[in-house]
């Protein structure tokens, strides 16, 4: 059961990862290929919170193997998750703008 559960956690992640992109680019008014990377903290928490209930669940069930899978699996998810999710909101990094050219990312001038 618990491998269902946890390949359930991994196919929601690889699924969502496209929802989550971060990054678009456009061309400005004067040709410019221009590229905004604005981070969402709420995607970064929600990224880090899978990430942590995945391997919290997974670590839980190796250490209870003995006892039984479930409540080590159901505390290692709660605990991962929470500090997944705390984590990847923390470690947000701020947003900025680059522009193309020469094959090459210059940072976006602001005039």
């Amino acid at each position: 059961m618990i491998r269902k559960v946890l390949a359930g956690v991994a196919a929601f992640a690889l699924m969502t990862g496209a929802a989550f992109a971060d990054t678009y680019t456009y061309r400005d008014d004067s040709g410019r290929l221009v590229t905004v990377h604005q981070p969402d903290p709420g995607r970064h928490a929600v990224r880090g919170g899978v990430a942590g209930a995945g391997a919290g669940a997974l670590i839980g069930c190796l250490v209870t193997i003995p006892i039984g899978c479930a409540p080590g699996a159901a505390v290692g998810a709660a605990i991962g998750g929470g500090t997944g999710a705390v984590v990847g909101a923390a470690s947000t990094p701020p947003p900025h703008t680059y522009i193309h050219r020469d094959g090459r990312y210059y940072d976006y001038p602001e005039d």
